[in-house]
């Protein structure tokens, strides 16, 4: 790793979820209190807090040799799993688009990053999913939030089978076909528009998931629900402030709070959500 502040040195050594996001520009230009921001609260993503634990509760139950990170982004995960797994191989896939957090692509934000910190388990590759030609290569996939931005995602769910190797496991989160809000479409009205252009593969309930599952040939280990009331409370507070344009230090400061409420979410099980979790084997 090459040298760099110590701050930057404690947050990579505790590989907190997230921590990466102090090499993003929008944090580098508020200085040392957005790197504070970030070793106190860790990621400030809802998404990306929520889906760590489903995660994590795949790590806890064995040892992987190989994972991929399929629909990788900027690397929130591919970066936390490398650096809490030393021994494991991991591959971080993405299309590369434009990130969210500047004019780089998301691959040019994971390469940077990278640069600095040289994980040797840890390797990036420029890949549309619909294109994935691995055969029995991992023994986990996980990919979250990535599905619904692709139409043939039955298509990739099939790729990704034939990329497991036999009794490997893939974990993936995607919302459901019909969304139910709570405080009103009003709150989420700024979503709402980009969810229109952006999730074209947003089609599945649970019982049309199940089918394509086991069409495919994967044993359905799990498949429940996300998104509860707790979880839409703080998806739907989060996106309302953003609509009506709060200051960004308000939405800073109340990041805690929805994160509780996502936190209380994903530990409740809820019996109906607006997305869907699924753990299934080859």
């Amino acid at each position: 790793m090459r040298s760099g502040s110590t701050l930057e040195r404690w947050l990579v050594s505790w590989g907190r979820l997230g921590f990466t996001d102090v090499y993003h520009e929008n944090v580098r230009k508020r200085g040392l209190l957005g790197k504070l921001y970030i070793l106190l609260i860790g990621t400030p993503q809802l998404g990306s807090f929520a889906n760590g634990f489903y995660l994590r509760r795949i790590l806890r139950q064995k040892k992987f040799s190989s994972i991929l990170d399929a629909g990788c982004g900027d690397g929130t995960f591919s970066f936390y799993v490398a650096s809490k797994f030393p021994h494991t191989s991991i591959l971080g896939v993405d299309i590369g688009e434009q990130g969210l957090h500047s004019s780089e692509s998301t691959l040019d934000i994971c390469t940077r990053i990278q640069e600095t910190l040289q994980l040797p388990n840890l390797t990036f590759q420029r890949m549309d999913l619909r294109d994935l030609g691995f055969e029995d290569a991992f023994d986990l996939i996980y990919c979250f939030d990535v599905l619904e931005h692709i139409a043939e995602n039955k298509e990739v769910l099939a790729r990704m089978y034939r990329g497991l190797k036999k009794g490997g496991l893939l974990i993936f989160r995607l919302p459901t076909q019909v969304q139910q809000r709570i405080l009103g479409k009003h709150m989420t009205a700024e979503h709402e528009k980009w969810t229109a252009i952006e999730h074209m593969g947003q089609h599945y309930d649970k019982d049309s998931l199940l089918v394509d599952l086991r069409e495919i040939g994967y044993e359905v280990i799990s498949l429940n629900y996300t998104m509860g009331f707790w979880g839409k409370l703080s998806f739907e507070l989060s996106e309302g402030m953003k609509t009506y344009h709060f200051p960004e230090v308000l939405l800073f400061a109340a990041t805690p709070l929805f994160k509780a409420l996502r936190f209380i979410d994903v530990h409740a099980r809820p019996s109906d959500g607006d997305g869907l979790l699924c753990t299934c084997r080859k």
